[in-house]
């Protein structure tokens, strides 16, 4: 089987679970272990077997069994593990790095538990006997092994789940060996289910360290999101989830940690707005800094803090750049990430090639940014200082900074550490001061530098196709059972189909506007987006039905109005559209959309005279709009008012300066109809001549307007004469 049938398989398995088709899930389950080499997946799969048919047995023959229910929850969850093991082991050749990693490791630990209990002992000894030789306290070490160990874990056993508790515990181990720890657990966990992994993850967030805490409990959300339909099968699961549920500052950051996933998805298009929009201005800019601040000129400064007034002037010469670059520097503030692109060409360092320096937080005395000679230790510190501090940078991107600040010439870094201070203190005074210190706010900037931290990991590291990308998850939060118990459904269900409706995900934001409404959360502005939303898609009678809601609510009537109007003439009901464009105008007498929309429902149900009077009243509160006079020309065409179409299309013709095909071709028809056949001939060769027009086009347009010719004086039996000598000329 190709990895592709297999992945198809095992999903038809789990399906087959969560729709309680046991019978058809153990089938499926027989072909997967036939493809197998190994005997243990056959003699389990008979164990899980019998039990499944023993409890059928005693349900057929009536015998009462209080214990029937948790018995199919431990038997279908049995059948999901089994599903899980033997899809790693047929997909393991299709992991290499995985593969090769787990061969290291069991050369190193060994392949059972006593001698991986015994290797993780030996680690942690090899340590207190270092701290007792030496005078200063020795930080616990968490090696890459361990992290890899933990990472490759399938299911937890006793000396994993002893060395995770025993990380946890003890204060010796710093927290951002406890936070690695954490990630290695996470994604441990999202690779392979095992209820002991959820169950660390809540003792680490209940622990409350920061940073730890942190990374946990967004650890514990993704794995809710990717096991929404497994949890029912662990009830112990379920409650340790109720119990975390009840925690008021628990839920508030699980809201958090959601809306920041979901502005983690943004981060393609902001890096593809940024390089689309802002870059080619900066580019445009560089050469106008080099002449007017006579860069090659230069040999010394007088005043080096003094700002330079052309700076601004250089900035206005672009236009909409100082604003494109507030807008993204807003964005930013608010927990975008606009990095992406910045930082992406500064994942080549050897540091990145270790998986666990994805993972690692920041901190200054880090092994790999030691590398500074003495005589540069001032401007280390500053730097490491200034990126501590920095908020609004990633862990993954200050790492990168720093490495290549590494690479750059000494003379160069004291420069570039003032210009980072500088920035720095400009992002301080963005933020109130009160910001600043929130505790709330604080800890939002480390759920956004975590996730910002993953992002990167997901979409930079060279093996990344060995993962299941979590950003490409298609989130319905209002769907998932975790979302019921930590959100806020009412307050922040409303957050979140705002931030849909703000990003134009409309799809999304429909999904979450009929959530609102079984929340019994009904109100115009509600029903007035969902319009909005269905009408983005359109789904113009859906719209239809949202936006009628919303006028029960007797507010924003006019709006509601132009809306239902637009709708109905997207459905071809013209004659509805004129009933709300009349009660439009009541309400907005000069507008010329309105006035237009009606000219065109008229000219649809062919009442040309009223057509002509409401493009009439656009012409009279914009008279050079030629657009109104195209369709008063045509009008009175086919009412037979030739003179009046002739003044129409004559205007038309004087004021445009390349006149369109069918302004020419209508001015033709015009002119025939009038006898005046050398004209309209013009016309006509004129039409043809139009770039783009060809003879097709010509004698489609002709034909379709031969009725009105012949209604007008033209003998039926000239116009394929006509047409013929037009294009045969």
């Amino acid at each position: 089987m190709t990895r592709k049938e297999i992945e198809n398989k095992c999903n038809e398995l789990t399906r087959d679970v969560f729709d309680g088709r046991l019978f058809f899930a153990l089938e499926n389950m027989k072909e997967l272990i036939r493809q197998s080499t190994r005997s243990e997946y056959f003699y389990e799969l008979e164990s899980i077997e019998e039990n499944y048919k023993n409890l059928l047995r005693y349900a057929y023959e009536g015998v009462a069994d209080p214990q029937r229910n948790e018995i199919l929850l431990s038997i279908s969850a049995s059948i999901l593990n089994l599903a899980d093991e033997l899809k790693n082991h047929l997909l393991e050749d299709t992991y290499p790095v995985k593969r090769q990693t787990r061969i290291r490791l069991e050369g190193e630990f060994g392949t059972d538990s006593s001698a991986i209990s015994a290797k993780i002992d030996e680690i942690f000894f090899s340590h207190e006997v270092s701290e007792l030789l030496d005078s200063e306290k020795v930080p616990t070490p968490v090696s890459d092994s361990i992290f890899k160990l933990i990472w490759l874990s399938r299911e937890l056993t006793d000396s994993h789940i002893k060395l995770i508790k025993y990380i946890n515990q003890d204060k010796d181990v710093e927290w951002h060996e406890k936070c690695l720890i954490v990630s290695a657990l996470t994604l441990s966990l999202l690779n392979f289910f095992d209820p002991q992994k959820l169950q660390l993850l809540s003792e680490f967030i209940l622990k409350r360290d920061q940073q730890v805490y942190h990374r946990a409990l967004t650890g514990l959300i993704l794995a809710l999101i990717r096991y929404d339909d497994r949890i029912p099968y662990y009830p112990h699961i379920i409650k340790l989830i109720d119990d975390l549920s009840k925690d008021d500052e628990i839920r508030k950051d699980v809201e958090a940690i959601i809306l920041q996933l979901l502005m983690a998805g943004e981060t393609e298009r902001i890096t593809k707005e940024f390089q689309e929009e802002v870059m080619p201005d900066m580019q445009k800019m560089m050469p106008k800094i080099g002449d007017k601040l006579q860069l090659d000129e230069v040999v010394e400064e007088d005043d080096p803090e003094e700002e330079n007034p052309v700076w601004k002037e250089i900035i206005d010469e672009v236009p909409g750049l100082f604003e494109k670059i507030e807008k993204f520097s807003k964005m930013q503030m608010e927990g975008a990430d606009v990095f992406m692109s910045t930082f992406a060409m500064l994942k080549r360092f050897d540091f990145f090639n270790t998986l666990n320096n994805w993972f690692v937080p920041f901190y200054h005395n880090h092994p790999a940014l030691q590398a500074a000679g003495q005589e540069d230790e001032d401007i280390r510190h500053r730097l490491m200082e200034g990126l501590e501090k920095a908020f609004y940078i990633c862990n993954s991107d200050k790492y990168s900074f720093a490495l290549n600040f590494q690479a750059i010439p000494p003379q160069q870094r004291s420069m570039i550490v003032t210009h980072f201070e500088a920035e720095l203190e400009q992002m301080k005074e963005m933020a109130s001061e009160e910001e600043i210190v929130d505790p709330a706010m604080i800890s939002n900037a480390i759920f956004t530098q975590y996730i910002q931290d993953l992002y990167r990991f997901y979409k930079l590291y060279p093996s990344k196709a060995e993962f299941d990308d979590i950003f490409q998850w298609k989130l319905k939060f209002n769907q998932l059972e975790f979302y019921r118990k930590f959100a806020d459904e009412k307050t922040f269900t409303e957050q979140l189909a705002a931030f849909y409706f703000s990003k134009d995900h409309w799809k999304e934001a429909i999904a979450m506007y009929r959530f609102m409404e079984t929340l019994g959360l009904s109100s115009s502005q509600l029903y007035q987006k969902l319009g909005y939303a269905w009408q983005k898609t359109g789904h113009w009678q859906e719209a239809m039905e949202a936006y009628q809601k919303a006028e029960l609510f007797d507010t924003d009537r006019l709006w509601i109005l132009k809306k239902l109007a637009w709708c109905s003439i997207k459905l071809n009901d013209f004659s509805q559209a004129l009933e709300y464009i009349d009660q439009a105008l009541k309400l907005q007498p000069e507008d010329l959309n309105l006035h237009s929309q009606a000219g065109k429902c008229h000219l649809n149900l062919k009442a040309y005279e009223e057509a002509i009077k409401n493009y009439n009243q656009v012409r009279f509160f914009s008279p050079g709009n030629l657009k109104a006079l195209r369709p008063i020309g045509y009008s009175h065409f086919i009412l037979g008012n030739m003179e009046q179409a002739a003044e129409a299309y004559h205007e038309i013709l004087e004021s445009t300066k390349e006149p369109g095909p069918y302004d020419l071709m209508n001015a033709g028809h015009v002119a025939l109809c009038q006898g005046e056949r050398e004209k309209a001939l013009s016309f006509y060769r004129s039409a043809l001549a139009t770039t783009g027009f060809d003879k097709k086009l010509f004698v489609e347009a002709f034909r379709e307007d031969s009725p009105y010719l012949e209604q007008h004086g033209v003998k039926p039996e000239e116009i394929p004469l006509i047409i013929d000598y037009l294009i045969l000329e």
